[in-house]
């Protein structure tokens, strides 16, 4: 929900590289960090440099931001590319106000109830967790810590009052990139790249991991989407004998057969998100080669297998209307409500 404090520029507004280019150079900055650029626009650092301010674009992946010289000064980086830890260090670095994340984050959780939605679960440092208990919550909230504030965002539990709409939930741990930014770990080199992305963190530190959280009574989320991250996270659970059900592999999006029904025999929750079908089409086919984008996000067949399964939209785009109609191109409608929030009902996978 914090990307949507820097979600100010209308990138989808923008056909040509050249109207967001003269969009940015009349906003009256003394820096930015935005959220959301479509790679289709081809912008370069060279074209930022235009814009007289320091500017940091992410890409609406989240995996892979561009910036121009100026912003390079400021952070005192090498390159005008960042991707991964050294973006999301970057961010944390420009991250707005305490008081504007508390505005954009209520105003969200509004729009959220509008639609609908009933609960949301967030990744969050301590930071955004402790808005959470700082504002009149209209609706549920699942607070998903990264590892490595854990223990941080878990203590606010203890030092404030009990919440009834708040709740800790699955830890985050990144196995791997994404697909766009061609840093989802492939067992198979990307079609366009020859490389096959990056794994961000190794099996045996993954078993620590799970074992340490498993001591505390937490689950994992385990971000894994190139079919060669989410065989090292699955073989991880496994090498670490877990005790829990519903440990998380969020997104999942190249899950293979044998996959599913290691999933399924670990009783693990797989969360993956069926508008990404739609939102990076194009994207996935000239990363992957036709073939293996027909293979993205294959929830049809998670369904026939019957591994545990809940949608999510990952707010590509904040709107769960898109992420419905996408997901009922593979699926029935009632089955897509389902996976959405009607799991609700009679599964509650945080117990």
């Amino acid at each position: 929900m914090e990307l949507l404090a820097l979600s100010s520029v209308p990138f989808h507004s923008f056909r040509k590289k050249e109207e967001l280019i003269e969009h940015l150079k009349s906003l009256n900055k003394d820096k930015l960090v935005a959220y959301g650029l479509d790679y289709s626009l081809g912008i370069k650092s060279e074209d930022l440099n235009a814009v007289e301010y320091p500017v940091l674009l992410l890409y609406k992946d989240g995996h892979k931001g561009i910036m121009n010289d100026g912003m390079k000064k400021l952070l005192k980086k090498e390159k005008n590319v960042l991707v991964e830890q050294e973006l999301w260090e970057a961010v944390n670095f420009l991250k707005p106000s305490e008081e504007e994340l508390k505005g954009y984050i209520l105003e969200g959780l509004k729009k959220a109830k509008e639609m609908g939605i009933t609960e949301i679960h967030d990744y969050v440092d301590q930071k955004v967790a402790k808005i959470y208990f700082e504002i009149d919550l209209p609706i549920n909230v699942v607070l998903m810590p990264y590892y490595e504030n854990y223990r941080e965002v878990l203590n606010l539990f203890e030092r404030y009052d009990v919440r009834e709409r708040l709740k800790p939930g699955w830890v985050k741990v990144y196995v791997d990139g994404s697909i766009s930014a061609r840093t989802a770990y492939m067992k198979e080199p990307y079609y366009d790249t020859k490389t096959r992305g990056k794994l961000l963190i190794s099996e045996d530190r993954l078993v620590e991991i799970i074992r340490e959280l498993e001591r505390e009574r937490l689950r994992v989320s385990l971000h894994a989407i190139g079919d060669g991250a989410i065989e090292v996270a699955l073989r991880a659970l496994e090498k670490a004998q877990i005790s829990l059900k519903y440990h998380r592999i969020e997104h999942a999006e190249l899950i293979t057969e044998e996959q599913i029904k290691k999933a399924k025999e670990l009783n693990v929750l797989l969360c993956m998100q069926p508008n990404f079908n739609c939102y990076y089409g194009d994207i996935y086919e000239k990363a992957l080669g036709k073939d293996r984008a027909e293979r993205i996000n294959p929830v049809d067949l998670v369904d026939e297998l019957g591994a545990e399964l809940i949608f999510g939209t990952d707010m590509m785009p904040f709107d769960i209307n898109y992420a419905v109609e996408c997901a009922k191109k593979r699926l029935p409608e009632e089955k897509v409500i389902y996976y959405f929030g009607g799991w609700k009902y009679d599964k509650n996978y945080l117990t």
